[in-house]
């Protein structure tokens, strides 16, 4: 009977260590599972408690992205306990569940959306405009991260604002500033390039950006980025932001005379360290645009290496904001080639990837056509050949069956003509 009891005890000790192993194998603990929990739930209170629309989205789209995993690593579930501590430490004048903290520009909201392209969930940061009236019309910037750890970890990029210390940065503070997760460290190319684009398309579609005022920079790779991007779609911006750009990426296929022919009416501000490995490759784009007649260059040097200082950041933004690129917005002209401001056309998302609204309006009763055109002005196809367009009107086009580049969206009525751009990217 002895010997019995003794077999029974060690059996449960064994059942017990195993159990015990095995759930030092789970992907997470349960302390951090609840922590995980706890933080999905106040954000859902904290959305349902508020009536700010762009509030409500940032924490609808934090759950959003948590959601999107399948599992976390104990490093996910370290940076999700410490966001849910973020949110409910009452001691911090900027409490990331405060609306302020974000009006003041001190933590970004976040901004997600499901993809069209493969049905992933991606998101970016969003800091509004200093003063911010979401009914008013704002230039927008998209700052590409550089290669970087905190990239390769969509939660880590995900609460890395809410970390550390309120951020009290002034630059971009005119207008929106988008950070874009981009899919990680992929250098901007396929379904990374695509993330940017779908996150311009994502934030057109809930305020009002300048289509004239739109700058594109980037850090390292982030700096090719922005001069790949930029290479595909040059009508689109209005000033171009090289910040230490690892340009030599892929075998420097993209600095040539050719590339830099593409660029050359979009200004271009570089900024590098002395002592940094990617001063040549930069200054040779710099001397490529040059060559090319671009008239709108300046080029920075600052004793250092590959730094990234928040006084060029601002020197840089301070720079482009200068440019505004009018041959991209709406041009307008009646039949006397007299202005008409009431008589007008645009399309958002510019640029579109499949889906664009086209909007125009005029003051007078009339048929009206819309046709798509190629810069040489050679018909594409039509859009629209009825109607009345007295006030404000709109149709929705597909441009999924046009290959990429620069077309013209051009109305004609018994008012006069009037043509918009539009960008088609892939």
């Amino acid at each position: 009977m002895k010997l019995k009891i003794t077999f029974c005890w060690l059996l449960v000790v064994i059942i017990v260590k195993n159990t015990e192993c095995q759930n030092n194998n789970l992907p997470h603990t349960q302390g951090a599972i609840d922590y995980i929990e706890a933080l999905k739930d106040t954000l859902v209170k904290l959305s349902e408690n508020s009536d700010h629309a762009f509030f409500k989205m940032h924490c609808t789209s934090m759950v959003s992205v948590i959601d999107s995993k399948s599992s976390f690593t104990p490093r996910d579930s370290t940076f999700l306990e410490n966001t849910y501590k973020a949110f409910t430490n009452q001691s911090d004048p900027s409490n990331a569940k405060e609306l302020s903290t974000y009006l003041k520009r001190q933590r970004p909201f976040i901004l997600s959306w499901v993809s069209p392209t493969d049905g992933a969930v991606s998101f970016s940061w969003l800091n509004p405009p200093k003063n911010w009236n979401p009914e008013n019309e704002y230039p927008l910037y998209i700052q590409l991260h550089g290669l970087w750890s905190v990239a390769s970890n969509s939660i880590e990029y995900l609460t890395y604002p809410f970390l550390g210390s309120a951020s009290m940065d002034s630059s971009f503070e005119d207008g929106y500033l988008l950070s874009p997760w981009g899919r990680g460290n992929l250098w901007y190319q396929g379904i990374s390039e695509t993330d940017i684009w779908e996150c311009i398309e994502t934030l057109e579609n809930i305020v009002q950006v300048d289509s004239a005022r739109k700058y594109l920079s980037g850090h390292s790779m982030g700096g090719y980025g922005a001069w790949s991007i930029a290479s595909k779609s040059p009508g689109t911006w209005a000033a171009l932001g090289i910040h230490a750009g690892a340009l030599g990426y892929n075998n420097s296929e993209m600095v040539n005379a050719g590339v830099a022919e593409v660029l050359k009416d979009v200004p271009t501000y570089f900024v590098c360290g002395t002592n940094d490995g990617l001063l040549q490759i930069n200054q040779t784009a710099y001397h490529l645009l040059e060559d090319a007649g671009n008239p709108n260059l300046q080029f920075v040097t600052f004793v250092g290496g590959h730094d990234y200082l928040v006084e060029n950041v601002e020197n840089m933004y301070l720079w482009m904001r200068n440019f505004s690129n009018e041959d991209g917005s709406t041009v307008i002209k009646n039949n006397m080639g007299t202005a008409q401001p009431e008589f007008r056309i645009k399309c958002y998302p510019n640029p579109v990837t499949s889906t664009s609204k086209i909007e125009y309006s005029g003051t007078v009763n009339s048929r009206v056509n819309i046709s798509i055109m190629d810069m040489d002005g050679r018909f594409v196809d039509e859009v629209s050949d009825a109607g009345r367009i007295s006030g404000e009107n709109s149709a929705i086009y597909d441009a999924t069956a046009l290959p990429a580049g620069i077309y013209l969206v051009h109305m004609k009525s018994d008012e006069g003509v009037a043509d918009s751009k539009m960008v088609v990217v892939k």
